[in-house]
């Protein structure tokens, strides 16, 4: 799996912590964030190509914005009791995949699978 640039909106910083050091060698650069307000400046500063973000910190509709605001970056929702009816309502909003907050594999694995689609459907240079 390559590098990727990501920011986390998650409700408790210091869990995420934990969750993200034996995996931190899988990211290119990283930001941890509290709000959504914080994440759009977060994606906008590094060109974030996956957002994670904590359904206990976010609403569907505030994942639909952020899908909306920044097409080209992959938003993955978690939660510590992800369910099939919040996977649904996560694609509804425009992420590309909803999991458990503690199974950072499977959220980067959504990221790769969704980088890899897109760069199979960006033109190709003449």
């Amino acid at each position: 799996m390559r590098p990727v640039r990501i920011v986390l909106a998650y409700h408790d910083p210091a869990s995420v912590e934990e969750l993200v050091r034996p995996v931190q060698n899988e990211f290119l650069h990283f930001a941890i964030v509290n709000s959504t307000d914080e994440m759009r400046r977060a994606i906008a500063g590094i060109h974030a190509a996956l957002g994670v973000v904590d359904l206990e910190l976010a609403g569907f509709s505030q994942v639909g914005e952020l899908c909306h605001e920044f097409p080209a970056t992959a938003f993955v929702c978690i939660h510590r009791l992800a369910d099939d009816t919040m996977w649904s309502q996560s694609l509804a909003a425009g992420a590309v995949d909803c999991c458990y907050a503690s199974d950072l594999l499977r959220i980067l694995q959504a990221a790769e699978r969704y980088i890899a689609f897109k760069e199979a459907q960006a033109p190709s240079p003449a």
